[in-house]
């Protein structure tokens, strides 16, 4: 299946939503870009696990359901093995790619899945010293939920809801703020986000 062909016609960089910008760090959503393509489909594509963290010295299970491809891995005590992008997620990076502004070329994606509101993801920041600060992108589909940035210093807010199909693009935007899906118990559908990102060898 050409995966390409989901991307809705006519999108161009004129339709960026703006959430913030300071100095070099910005985050703008493109809406719809992708809202053609088929929830079922990546649910049945991605091989799905629930995830143990450790977090102050006790296991919990991760709110979520997760997923890898790309190089080898590790965080918050989680390690990845080496696994390659398929061909339908190289097609869907491919366009995601064509959407990002001077970002290196992205070689591993993070698949979330939110299988209703009760699951979510604390406040963190993708700072690894193996991922490039400089370009994270993330599409959505399925259910609408609000993503929430936080400034590490001043500690103000944004929120921004991603539904179907929409790319939120964040560029260096790692070294001073947080991100987060907080939980929201109305929602009962479930939603998932591929997070593209490139990791230094």
């Amino acid at each position: 299946m050409d995966w390409r062909r989901f991307a809705s016609c006519g999108m161009n960089r004129t339709a960026r939503e703006t959430i913030l910008r300071e100095g070099d760090a910005t985050c703008f959503v493109m809406r719809g870009v992708f809202a053609r393509e088929a929830f079922e489909a990546w649910h049945a594509h991605i091989p799905w696990q629930q995830n143990a963290i450790t977090v102050y010295g006790k296991e919990h299970l991760e709110p979520r359901l997760t997923a890898w491809m790309g190089p080898a891995y590790a965080y918050s005590s989680i390690r990845w093995p080496e696994r390659p992008l398929t061909q339908e997620v190289l097609e869907l990076r491919d366009a995601v790619q064509g959407f990002c502004d001077a970002a290196p070329v992205f070689n591993a994606c993070l698949f979330n899945l939110y299988r209703n509101g009760v699951d979510s993801m604390g406040w963190h920041r993708d700072n690894e010293p193996e991922i490039d600060p400089a370009c994270i992108a993330s599409v959505s589909f399925g259910a609408t939920r609000d993503f929430a940035i936080r400034h590490r210093q001043t500690r103000e807010k944004w929120m921004v809801s991603l539904g179907h199909g929409d790319l939120l693009v964040m560029e260096n935007m790692q070294r001073d703020f947080d991100h987060a899906l907080p939980k929201r118990l109305k929602v009962h559908e479930p939603r998932i986000n591929l997070t593209f990102r490139a990791l230094r060898g």
